[in-house]
């Protein structure tokens, strides 16, 4: 009996139903949408910083990612990746030479973070070749072969086919000397980047700085299912005979980018917050104001014999019925803006990103689409129904006590 009077209530005054609706549809769709978009948008960014410093897990010597001294290298790396290998829960085991010196021709040197790489290996994590602008990728005839940045290029007022002269330190601390053949030219679309990157093959930089049967890291890419932090600690076991090195998972590596997606997501409920915050104390006025405006009705209920509290579970009702009829148009939004995102995706270049780059993270070519956490939904759908429904409960309140006979003559 009640339900069916607080439905006919609803309808009874639809302009303020509609609005307090809309309202409570709108935000909660916006928080399904927000959520949907952050939730995709930080697995993204976690996975491209993983890539950024060189894998999900990283080997090299001890002291080497603080550092970055070229004498902190790793020695016998065939052995050593042979071992990585067989650790449970690695899928691809990728070495490399990491070069940081100068890179000349006759016009020019400039500075250069040159990495010796295997790109049968590489493509395991991401296919570099992608970025090429002209020439080839390490692919070819030639033992001494160099691709490196579009701008680093010009700046050299290099060709296809020059010589580059890069100038590096021996891990015995000898400066040395060694010669190349432009061979590829990369175009990553960062600024930054494209200034200082080349590329090598592992041999060819191996021989370059002195470094036989040695690398400068090994990176690990873990199983889609694995613990990052479970398979970096059985590797560290297998590793344990060997005291020089150390094991970095990637959150270790870039903590600076593991801390700007927790505040990022801070932000983000912080900003639900506020916005649920407007949108109830806006209900609770009108579901007052709607008190006020109902009290002789009220009354008249109070004298026909429906007791106080069954006037503030009248109310409840009310809130309730309005609550799933908002909830059921806000899920619909959110959906339908869902489906459309995750279909069309938003580039963050539109919103003025074309050039940030935070640990190595291009930005500007990164597309955000949504993704739905069942979980999250889930909790945040209880949480809306319930803030929305405990915005009546004071108006409720005020209504079960209203005393029959003053409500009567309320308005006389």
């Amino acid at each position: 009996m009640l339900w069916r009077i607080a439905w006919r209530n609803l309808w009874r005054h639809r302009g303020r139903t509609l609005i307090m609706a809309s309202a409570v549809a709108l935000s909660y769709a916006l928080m399904l949408v927000s959520m949907g978009i952050n939730d995709d948008a930080h697995g993204r960014m976690l996975r491209e910083a993983a890539r950024a410093a060189g894998g999900d897990i990283l080997v090299h010597g001890t002291d080497y990612w603080d550092t970055r001294a070229s004498d902190i290298v790793i020695a016998h790396a065939d052995s050593v990746a042979a071992r990585i290998a067989r650790v449970a829960g690695v899928r691809a085991v990728v070495p490399r030479v990491l070069i940081g010196g100068l890179v000349g021709t006759a016009t020019d040197t400039r500075p250069v973070l040159l990495q010796g790489i295997r790109p049968e290996h590489e493509i395991a994590m991401r296919d570099i070749a992608e970025d090429l602008k002209a020439g080839s990728f390490l692919a070819g005839e030639r033992a001494d072969p160099i691709v490196l940045g579009s701008r680093l290029v010009e700046r050299l007022e290099a060709e296809l086919g020059d010589r580059i002269i890069l100038t590096a330190t021996e891990p015995n601390g000898e400066v040395t000397r060694a010669l190349f053949h432009l061979t590829g030219i990369l175009e990553t679309g960062t600024r930054q980047l494209d200034e200082v990157i080349g590329y090598t093959t592992l041999e060819a930089a191996q021989r370059a700085v002195a470094m036989p049967g040695m690398v400068t890291q090994i990176g690990l890419l873990t199983e889609a299912d694995a613990d990052v932090a479970e398979v970096a600690a059985r590797v560290e076991e297998a590793l344990a005979a060997r005291d020089s090195l150390e094991v970095l998972a990637w959150q270790e590596a870039v903590p600076e980018m593991v801390g700007l997606v927790e505040i990022d997501d801070a932000f983000g409920y912080i900003y639900l917050i506020v916005i649920y915050a407007v949108v109830l104390f806006s209900i609770t006025n009108t579901f007052l104001m709607a008190v006020m405006e109902r009290v002789r009705e009220f009354g008249l209920l109070n004298a026909l014999g429906l007791t106080g509290a069954r006037v503030g579970r009248l109310m409840l009702n009310e809130s309730v019925l309005m609550t799933v009829l908002a909830m059921g148009l806000g899920l619909a939004l959110g959906l339908a803006g869902h489906l459309a995102i995750a279909h069309w995706g938003i580039s963050m270049a539109s919103w003025g990103m074309e050039e940030v780059e935070v640990a190595g993270i291009d930005f500007s070519d990164m597309v955000m689409y949504s993704t739905i956490n069942p979980l999250k939904w889930g909790i945040g759908s209880v949480v809306v129904a319930l803030a929305t429904i405990g915005s009546a409960v004071y108006p409720a309140w005020r209504a079960s006590r209203l005393a029959p006979a003053e409500a009567m003559r309320f308005y006389e």
